[in-house]
């Protein structure tokens, strides 16, 4: 079953339960039954909104890339505020006169008392199993309060049965109701709201996520790790320091990276990597310019190098052959080098890949708008490189 069956699944038990309880409620005069009537009226109100939360959160839009995950999360908190409406009902009855039980119809209150215990027992177990495994906050948090019908039941069940004994405590049973839906419904808004204010997850989620990094020997550090759960997913933002100047490699290690992360952490959905190098010379970023002082279309027609680093170097190219010019550009430590086309020449394709230097192609003649095209798209490669 997926989310949206253990939604409706939810709300068919409450409804049963609702009209059961309310019947029992009007029968035998018990505040108590009639609170737990509302609450699973409640209930299912808070299933109907589980339900179409839970339909649209995986949705994803134009205007809306990372989806409405977030729904779920405000579809728990509508339930909350249920809960909290139920609980002040009570407490408002349980207050005011004196609430009398009529023995004559005992028997029917236990029956469905205990019909209504089993079922919300039974449920609340299932629904947060597959709340769990479907990564659904709303499912989980509608178990909780499911769990609070089987409380609430027995509170219920207790009130009758000292009525059978001859004690009419129907009022104070009911208040302990009220109390046991207010706990529960300030549990879910605690949880929920901090969700929505990006609360990081929980110490074992990152002492996971930090393992599977340590085990890449290419990270030095980790610099930054910001992770944040919303409607059942989880999103990560890391700042990495890793070893190497080869960009090809260094690439393929972040891609490795992400792959390793979402295996592990089946709920991951979105990880933003940003790395920095332990040696800052490797983003060197090299223009190799032609006779007006344009981005050369290719290695043979460049006249010059110009070499964007710390400090910043403008050289000559050497006119022999375009592998001289390669060992030139290896020579001076090149992370990338921005040309037209590559190097027609496999010696001088040959030299440029030892070197571990990436050609940039291009159709920008700037060399300073050239250069603003590398950075920002380095800095714009989400999940792979930053």
């Amino acid at each position: 079953m997926n989310k949206q069956h253990w939604a409706l699944a939810s709300l068919a038990v409450n409804l049963i339960q609702a009209l059961f309880k309310f019947l029992a409620g009007l029968l035998t005069g018990s505040l108590s039954m009639m609170g737990e009537a509302v609450h699973s009226l409640s209930d299912s109100f808070a299933s109907v909104v589980a339900f179409f939360t839970i339909k649209l959160s995986d949705k994803k839009t134009k205007k809306f890339p990372y989806g409405l995950y977030r729904l779920e999360n405000l579809g728990a908190i509508l339930i909350a505020f249920f809960l909290l409406m139920t609980s002040y009902e009570i407490f408002r009855r349980a207050l005011g006169k004196e609430v009398i039980v009529k023995e004559e119809y005992l028997g029917l209150g236990i029956g469905v008392v205990v019909f209504s215990l089993v079922s919300s027992l039974v449920l609340s177990f299932l629904e947060r199993r597959a709340g769990k495994k479907l990564n659904s906050p709303t499912l989980v948090a509608d178990s909780y309060h499911t769990l609070t019908d089987a409380f609430g039941s027995s509170l219920v069940l207790l009130s009758l049965l000292s009525v059978y004994l001859g004690y009419q405590l129907d009022r104070y049973f009911a208040l302990g109701v009220a109390l046991l839906i207010s706990y529960t419904a300030v549990k879910i808004l605690w949880k929920e709201v901090s969700v929505l204010l990006d609360v990081s997850v929980d110490e074992r989620t990152l002492e996971k996520i930090r393992e599977v990094l340590l085990s890449f020997p290419e990270i030095k550090e980790i610099k930054g790790l910001f992770v944040r759960s919303s409607g059942g997913k989880l999103f990560a933002d890391l700042v990495l320091v890793l070893e190497g100047r080869d960009f090809i490699r260094m690439h393929r290690l972040v891609d490795h990276i992400e792959d390793s992360l979402k295996k592990e952490l089946k709920e991951l959905d979105m990880v933003f990597i940003h790395y920095e190098p332990t040696d800052k010379e490797v983003f060197k970023v090299g223009i190799l310019l032609d006779e007006g002082g344009n981005v050369s279309q290719c290695f043979e027609s460049a006249k010059e190098l110009l070499i964007f680093g710390n400090p910043p170097e403008k050289l000559l190219v050497p006119e022999e052959s375009e592998s001289a010019l390669s060992e030139l550009i290896s020579s001076k430590g090149l992370y990338i080098v921005v040309c037209g086309h590559h190097p027609v020449s496999s010696s001088a394709k040959g030299i440029l890949s030892q070197g571990g230097v990436f050609v940039w192609e291009t159709e920008e003649k700037n060399p300073y708008r050239a250069f603003k095209e590398v950075i920002y798209s380095l800095n714009s490669k989400e999940g792979n490189v930053h």
